[in-house]
């Protein structure tokens, strides 16, 4: 007689199954949002005049926002229970460094993308760091996309 996981998929697959579900949208719109600002890179005072373009930096800014939370705190945490058991008593750090023995993520790179999203949602428009940070949001999107096939490919 089959065992019933052998019929289902258990609790930890199904988290990743609803994580990556949510990666994937979040991935198509901004690299949509992305795809339509390609000829205005790099990104200057004159981008931020034009109303169409500053509504696709708002989709690529708040689809990288959501797809760095989205991976911290729900695909990271279950890629390492599926390839560890458990994550009971770990920091995220300790997540990032099992990750990083397992050679699914480099834990510098992905600290760029922390202090990218947290430049993001504390600067202000008049900001110097706003273009900057935006460019660097661009130049490093396939980056954070390799990071995220790693760890989906890593099930």
């Amino acid at each position: 007689m089959l065992k019933k996981q052998e019929f289902f998929l258990d609790e930890v697959e199904l988290k990743i199954k609803s994580a990556i579900d949510e990666e994937e949208k979040h991935f198509k719109r901004f690299f949509s949002a992305c795809e339509k600002l390609k000829t205005s890179f790099p990104f200057n005072e004159k981008t931020l005049e034009d109303e169409e373009k500053v509504e696709h930096l708002d989709q690529m800014t708040w689809r990288f926002i959501k797809i760095q939370d989205s991976m911290g705190r729900r695909l990271i945490p279950y890629v390492v229970e599926y390839n560890f058991d458990t994550i009971d008593g770990l920091t995220f750090r300790d997540m990032l460094n099992k990750l990083e023995k397992l050679e699914l993520l480099n834990s510098q790179e992905w600290n760029i993308f922390r202090v990218l999203r947290n430049d993001i949602t504390h600067v202000y428009p008049d900001d110097d760091k706003l273009l900057e940070t935006l460019n660097e949001v661009y130049l490093k999107k396939d980056l954070l996309y390799t990071i995220y096939k790693n760890l989906r490919n890593s099930i």
